[in-house]
C-alpha cells in the first residue's frame, strides 16, 4: 500500500481494526514548525514522523510519564495541545507561573523552587517555603502530585490521575523530609497539575477504555468493546482538550516556559487531504487537526492530522492513499 505524500509534513500508515472488527488503515500526517522567540515561523524539513508508540521521560514506562504520545489509532475527537519544556524563572524567585493559551484551552501551572514536606503547626504533613529556584523546573507529573504507595502489598494507596507524582502515602508521617510536588495546580494542592499526556491506565481516560468484561471475552475479545469511546485517544487533561476541532490558526501563548518570559506566535492556515484510490475509484476522506505539540525547550511546534481509510478484503485492490495540500483561499 503505498502512501504519495505531497504536503511538507510526514506520514505514517499503519492498519488497524474498528470496533467491529474492519480491517482501517489509519493514516497520520505530521507539520513541524520552527518557531523563533519573537514568532517567526517555518516548516522544519528535520521535523520527525508521527510517532507510533508512547516515548517516555524515564527508562521504566511505570514509574515515568509520557514524553510523546504514540499516535496508531483510528480516529481522536476534537484538538488536543500538549506543552513540553521548563519552568524558566527570571530573576530571584522561588516560584514561575506557566500558562498555556491556544483557542479555548487555557490553563496555568505555578511551578516552585525546591521543597519538602513539613509537619504543619496545626498537625498535618504540607510542603515547606520553596527555596530560591536556580534552574528550570521540568514539567513533568514526577514534579506534580500524585504517586503510589505499595509498602504494604495488600492495601496499597495510589493517586488515579497521576501514577508517578509525589505526595501519596499511606502514612503521611513519612513524608517528612521528603521531597515535595514542586508543579502546583490552581484549583488545589491536591490537583495533579503538568501539560504532558497522561497514561492511558489513568483517569479520566481510562473511563473510556471500556468494559472489558466475560461477555466482552466471549464474545468480542481481542476486538474493542462496544462501550469503547474515541476520547480514549485524547492525550493531556481534559482542561488541555478542545471538543471542536481547532485550525491551527489560532494564536498562540505560552508563558513561563522560556528565557523571554513570553512565546507568543500564528501558524500558517494548512488545508491537508487524505484520499484512496481502490481499482481506480477515488474516495476523499475526512480530517481534521487532531493535535498539537509545543515543545518550548526545542521551539518546535507539530500539527497532527489523521484519516481512517476502510480497507477492502483484499489489500492488494488498495492502488494508493494520496495525501496532499488543498488550495487555501
Amino acid at each position: 500500500m503505498d502512501v504519495l505524500n505531497t504536503t511538507g509534513g510526514e506520514c505514517l500508515a499503519a492498519p488497524v481494526k474498528d470496533k467491529s472488527g474492519r480491517d482501517i488503515l489509519a493514516v497520520v500526517l505530521q507539520y513541524t514548525f520552527a518557531v523563533g522567540p519573537r514568532g517567526a515561523v517555518e516548516l522544519d524539513p528535520e521535523g520527525e514522523p508521527p510517532r507510533l508508540v508512547d516515548t517516555y521521560w524515564g527508562k521504566d514506562p511505570l514509574t515515568s510519564s509520557i514524553r510523546h504520545p504514540g499516535q496508531l489509532f483510528e480516529h481522536k475527537p476534537g484538538t488536543d495541545v500538549i506543552l513540553l519544556g521548563h519552568a524558566v524563572p527570571r530573576g530571584s524567585v522561588s516560584h514561575v507561573d506557566v500558562s498555556l493559551r491556544v483557542g479555548p484551552v487555557q490553563k496555568t501551572v505555578r511551578a516552585h523552587g525546591l521543597r519538602v514536606f513539613q509537619k504543619g503547626s496545626l498537625g498535618g504533613i504540607a510542603p515547606g517555603p520553596a527555596l530560591r529556584m536556580h534552574e528550570p523546573v521540568p514539567l513533568i507529573y514526577e514534579l506534580a502530585w500524585g504517586g503510589a504507595d505499595y509498602a504494604d502489598p495488600e492495601r496499597p494507596v495510589a493517586e488515579p490521575r497521576n501514577y508517578v507524582g509525589r505526595g501519596v502515602a499511606r502514612d503521611p508521617r513519612t513524608l517528612v523530609g521528603t521531597p515535595a510536588p514542586q508543579l502546583e495546580s490552581l484549583e488545589g494542592p491536591t490537583v495533579p497539575a503538568s501539560f504532558g499526556a497522561l497514561h492511558r491506565h489513568w483517569e479520566p481516560r481510562v473511563r473510556f477504555a471500556g468494559t472489558y468484561d466475560e461477555p466482552w471475552q466471549e464474545t468480542k475479545m481481542p476486538l474493542l468493546p462496544d462501550d469503547f469511546d474515541d476520547r480514549y485517544n485524547v492525550g493531556p487533561a481534559a482542561d488541555q482538550w478542545s471538543q471542536a476541532p481547532l485550525r491551527g490558526t489560532e494564536p498562540f501563548e505560552i508563558v513561563g516556559a522560556t528565557p523571554e518570559g513570553t512565546w507568543a506566535f500564528q501558524l500558517p492556515r494548512l488545508a491537508p487531504g487524505f484520499a484512496s484510490v481502490i481499482q481506480g475509484t477515488r474516495v476523499e476522506h475526512r480530517t481534521h487537526l487532531d493535535g498539537i505539540l509545543i515543545d518550548a525547550d526545542l521551539r518546535r511546534v507539530e500539527l497532527l492530522f489523521r484519516a481512517a481509510v476502510p480497507l477492502p478484503r483484499k489489500y492488494e485492490m488498495l492502488e494508493h492513499v494520496l495525501v496532499f495540500e488543498k488550495r487555501v483561499t
